[in-house]
């Protein structure tokens, strides 16, 4: 068995030359997306959020979005200012097409504290670039995928 740089056990296989490494776990990996992720795709033009997400996350996995979070991604492309816009359209598109949308058992206008919940819940992964949801997620033994210099993801 092989371990990557995050510490994750992988099978290797042999196949004429080639090395072939599968994740252990198949069972699929479930990554809540916060709203700053979200509108980072609509930033960064060169990202590619299905890529990368292959790359550090090969398998299974399920990419989940809180209804607050959408109503809060509404409210952006709603905003006036076409920039917001532009990007908050681009993050709506890539929900409609990629993500399951879920409903949240929480009144809390705390966002963050409702991805911690969930995430905690269902044993998941939370998405976000910012630092202090990034801070609280660790604190709770929550792995987190970010999008480093602005090129590629990261788990930590």
């Amino acid at each position: 068995m092989a371990f990557d740089r995050l510490g994750n056990g992988h099978k290797r296989k042999r196949t004429t030359g080639w090395v072939i490494i599968s994740s252990i776990e198949d069972s699929g990996k479930v990554i809540f997306l916060d709203t700053n992720f979200l509108m980072a795709i609509g930033q960064m033009t060169s990202f590619n959020l299905s890529y990368e997400l292959d790359r550090v996350l090969p398998g299974k996995r399920k990419l989940i979005v809180l209804r607050p979070i959408l109503n809060e991604l509404t409210k952006l492309h709603q905003s006036g200012k076409i920039k917001v816009e532009k990007e908050a359209q681009i993050a709506l598109t890539y929900v409609e097409k990629y993500c399951k949308i879920w409903q949240s058992d929480y009144d809390h206008k705390n966002i963050d504290f409702i991805l911690l919940e969930y995430g905690e819940r269902h044993n998941g992964m939370i998405a976000t670039n910012d630092r202090q949801l990034k801070r609280l997620a660790r604190k709770k033994g929550l792995l987190t995928l970010f999008i480093r210099n602005q090129s590629y993801l990261m788990i930590e």
